[in-house]
């Protein structure tokens, strides 16, 4: 197994394969030619209430039900969203390490998935840095 890790850290890309919201639009949602499968990651609720038309619901936690795989094409890249990139990022490691060409949209959506929090950092809270 920890080969397996190893040839996965090896292949990461020097973008850690993750396209930002503005990379993935121009270069991929914004062209006629779709040659790509876009999975929201969020609980279906939420997906519903708003969602990239043409993407595909399925919720994280889901995604390795033999059911769910048997809907990812291997023959296309693979562009994972969710709230804010964080479930993305690790579900693009299960299907990497499974043989997908799969990219993250770094902060996804850009929502907070818990209703009145913002998203926030440690900077953004001002607390101490070493300069």
């Amino acid at each position: 197994m920890i080969d397996k890790l190893r040839e996965y850290l090896v292949k990461t890309k020097d973008d850690w394969n993750y396209i930002t919201p503005k990379d993935f639009y121009e270069n991929y949602y914004s062209k006629k030619n779709k040659k790509y499968f876009l999975i929201d990651l969020r609980k279906k609720s939420e997906y519903d209430k708003f969602h990239i038309k043409g993407s595909h619901n399925i919720f994280w936690l889901d995604l390795l039900n033999e059911e769910n795989l048997n809907k990812i094409p291997r023959n296309k890249k693979i562009f994972l969203i969710c709230y804010v990139g964080h479930t993305s990022s690790q579900a693009m490691v299960l299907l990497k390490m499974l043989g997908y060409d799969v990219t993250s949209i770094k902060y996804g959506y850009g929502v907070s998935p818990l209703m009145g929090v913002p998203i926030s950092g440690w900077l953004t809270y001002n607390y101490p840095i070493k300069n």
